[in-house]
């Protein structure tokens, strides 16, 4: 029904304009004089260049526009490297201290870095003296793992499909997995998280070398062998074995950046056993 109304006012239409339309009644060049000459425009210009310098300047400015808010949101990334057995200070803009392992990398957006909270990506081993800041909380963000704190001191580490953290002074809000598992760790606690294991693992129990690749120091006290073995194949960055087996053997000893061969030989005396790298066999 509203079509054929629709139909019969068209048609209306049609012939009225058709019975009063004389030819050359519409002079488009006449009607752009009277429009220019009341905008201050040449009438000497054609309308099809004018429109099409019209439509340059619209774009042009539109362009413009979204060149600025791209540019504006676009990151600005700073990112520091080391290569192994390199260490490297790096302060942030908050005076907060990053000090970086061998085989590591960091990365934070320059323009977005302080504004509303205080972000760091990573990956390697990093350990963090945090500026405190209470309306900026401060953000590690590891490929398995979100660290939040407002003002500490803490490690982050990320071997192999895991994500480990220790933390030195203040507290830490450690996030992890697909499944967001949090846990609140404070000074002298650590944590880990594996894709293995898919969940949170927390040691309230202080790993006293976690911080030796920094200080240069390795202090053992009563460390049955095998914990030794291990601290010293990770500061060392070589792999060691023991050639007599003593699986009760323990040892108290300190070793203050000293070479491995003269630790080998300290520790092979006083316990009576044969630690080797694995270069040396």
């Amino acid at each position: 029904m509203m079509n054929n109304e629709y139909d019969d006012k068209l048609e209306q239409h049609i012939r009225f304009v058709a019975k009063h339309y004389k030819e050359g009644s519409l002079d488009a060049d006449k009607a752009w004089e009277n429009f220019a000459s009341g905008r201050k425009v040449s009438r000497r210009i054609p309308l099809m260049r004018y429109l099409v310098q019209a439509a340059a300047v619209v774009l042009l400015l539109i362009g413009i526009g979204t060149f600025y808010v791209w540019e504006q949101s676009r990151p600005d990334w700073v990112a520091i490297s080391t290569v192994a057995g390199q260490k490297k200070d790096i302060y942030l803009p908050d005076s907060t201290l990053i000090s970086l392992a061998g085989d590591s990398w960091i990365r934070y957006d320059v323009k977005s870095y302080g504004k509303d909270r205080r972000v760091v990506e990573m990956k390697g081993k990093a350990f963090f003296q945090v500026k405190r800041n209470e309306t900026r909380p401060f953000f590690v963000e590891a490929d398995l793992a979100e660290i939040r704190v407002l003002g500490t001191s803490f490690q982050v580490e990320t071997p192999r499909n895991s994500v480990e953290v220790n933390v030195e002074t203040g507290k830490v809000s450690f996030t992890a997995g697909k499944e967001k598992e949090q846990v609140i760790l404070t000074a002298g606690m650590s944590a880990s998280y594996s894709m293995e294991k898919k969940g949170i693992t927390v040691l309230t129990e202080e790993d006293a070398n976690y911080l030796s690749w920094k200080t240069g120091l390795l202090r053992f006290t009563d460390a049955p062998i095998n914990k030794v073995i291990e601290d010293l194949s990770n500061y060392y960055q070589v792999k060691i074995t023991n050639k007599i087996t003593k699986p009760d053997a323990k040892l108290t000893a300190s070793f203050n950046n000293m070479p491995l061969d003269e630790v080998l030989m300290v520790i092979n005396q006083t316990l009576d056993i044969r630690l080797v790298p694995e270069a040396g066999e």
